[in-house]
């Protein structure tokens, strides 16, 4: 083949490669090199073809002679950079000439070959990228001879002692390995069905070579599903002598393919999407239940009427209406606050009639007659009604709050014209008037952390085993009020209610809408 004819620019190389022992072929013949060495030409993966060239193999085609189906093995590159080393003995390996390949070498000595191999590799730049695909029946027969100046052990057994060196060799060598095995598998150490899943020398050959990729778990995965990926990688492939070419052209165009994610991505979809759908459904399951986090509890409260709400009564979780005090968790009360604007206690000795009439009305009437004697009262009367608006204006808020919050019985001390002030402030004041006279919601808790407690916005509550934040206290709904109830925390397995997003969990519980009205 043209690709395997030596020519003079490869002298360099073979001066650099290692040499093992006489080869009168290899030391007559430069070592060829199919593709150019320099870093700038050297294009895609190089091939590292490794040929077992002993009496043992047998024919890799039995319908092709011996060279015409190893170079027939090579189109199946299609122009991809290879070398080809076939190898018996030490002195039986020769470099990228096919015509040597008789199957007649009287030994199987695979440590030598690597070692060749080592060789070669280096000759390249480095970062080049290469595979070994070796050929062999995995067969060990090391030369005694050849390994007297090996330095063995006394006594050592030396197909062992080779076998220790090769794995070692090819450990360092780092390079990826893959074994097409011809015939029969070796009978020493193997199963003779299945040798890709046999401790022997092959499977512990890939191993020393691929690391984790080639564990038999991986192997067996890579098998299944027929191609090479990232992570899984098939390394070893039975060939019988009969199957021949056909069954080799597959393999080696899918050990010199680039590689893919073709692996992967199968057990992506044959596995993992179902087992992630699976888990998605049952985490779903799992939390479709109302309440969950986010979710929302409007009570609905009348003036003056309690509220008895429960926690997990009758089957129903989260929050339902209770008949009884007994029954409850907690009681909701919508209330004004008990606050005296009449003025009743104040100090009102001296005080002119006309704070004596003004004083018991409320805050409405007080504006309305204030106006009233702006506009047409006599002049004495539009005069107070002028100076009374002006200081009720520019009296300090929280002074005018200690004023009207002072007990009934402490008010001896306030002056009714101070108190009459203080009330009038509140015409103007809105956000005073309606923290100190609008009604509010008391809440009152049952059980080992009992507690009564006014609600404003925010405020957390404990209503059996679930955690709530005061969203909002608003008036509308079918009643004067409705208290809104933010579940913070929500009891469930594994913690999943508050793990999981808000709106995975309303996706599950199949509801329009967060919020729900206790009934």
């Amino acid at each position: 083949m043209p690709a395997l004819a030596p020519f003079l620019g490869t002298l360099l190389l073979l001066a650099q490669a290692p040499t093992h022992g006489p080869s009168p072929v290899a030391a007559s013949k430069p070592e060829a090199a199919p593709t150019p060495t320099t870093s700038n030409d050297v294009k895609g993966t190089v091939i590292l073809f490794l040929v077992d060239n002993s009496a043992s193999l047998p024919p890799l085609d039995p319908d092709e002679k011996r060279v015409a189906a190893l170079e027939k093995i090579f189109t199946f590159l299609k122009g991809q950079p290879y070398r080809l080393v076939l190898f018996g003995a030490k002195r039986e390996i020769y470099v990228d000439d096919v015509s040597q390949y008789n199957n007649r070498g009287q030994w199987t000595d695979i440590y030598f070959a690597f070692e060749r191999v080592k060789g070669i590799a280096a000759g390249y730049p480095k970062g080049t990228d290469f595979r070994i695909v070796l050929l062999t029946d995995g067969i060990v027969d090391p030369d005694p001879k050849e390994w007297v100046d090996q330095d063995v052990p006394p006594g050592a057994d030396l197909k062992a002692h080779s076998v220790a060196r090769l794995l070692k060799l090819v450990e360092e060598m780092h390079l990826p390995l893959y074994v097409i095995l011809v015939g029969d598998p070796p009978k020493e150490g193997t199963d003779p069905k299945d040798v890709e899943q046999s401790p022997g020398l092959i499977l512990d050959l890939v191993r020393a070579s691929n690391g984790a990729k080639a564990a038999p778990f991986a192997q067996s995965m890579a098998n299944f599903f027929g191609d090479d990926g990232v992570l899984l990688k098939k390394f070893i492939y039975r060939v019988e002598p009969q199957e021949g070419l056909a069954k080799i052209e597959p393999v080696v165009r899918r050990v010199t393919a680039p590689t893919r994610p073709a692996a992967e991505l199968k057990i992506l979809f044959y596995f993992l999407v179902p087992l992630l759908l699976f888990l998605v459904l049952l985490l779903g399951m799992l939390v479709r239940s109302f309440p969950g986090p986010g979710d929302l509890e409007v009570v609905e409260l009348q003036t003056g009427q309690p509220v008895h709400v429960a926690a997990d009564r009758g089957g129903k979780q989260g929050l339902s209406l209770a008949a009884s005090v007994k029954d409850a968790s907690a009681t909701f009360t919508y209330q004004p606050p008990s606050l005296d604007l009449a003025g009743l206690g104040t100090d009102g000795v001296g005080a002119e009639p006309i704070v004596q009439d003004l004083l018991p009305l409320g805050i409405d009437e007080l504006r309305k007659k204030l106006e009233s004697l702006s506009e047409e009262g006599t002049k004495e009367e539009k005069i107070f009604a002028l100076n009374l608006d002006y200081m009720a204006k520019n009296l300090d808020p929280a002074e005018a709050e200690r004023i009207l919050t002072t007990p009934v019985v402490e008010r001896r001390k306030v002056g009714a014209v101070d108190f009459l002030r203080a009330k009038a402030h509140l015409i103007t004041s809105e956000a005073l008037r309606k923290r100190l006279t609008e009604p509010r919601v008391h809440y009152v808790g049952y059980g080992n952390r009992g507690e009564r407690k006014e609600l404003a916005t925010a405020t957390p509550l404990l209503i059996g085993r679930y955690g709530f934040l005061v969203k909002d206290v608003a008036k509308g709904g079918r009643k004067d009020v409705k208290l809104v109830l933010y579940y913070d925390k929500v009891p469930s397995l594994l913690a999943l209610k508050n793990i999981l997003p808000d709106a995975f969990q309303r996706v599950f519980r199949m509801r329009r809408s967060s919020q729900r009205v206790v009934s």
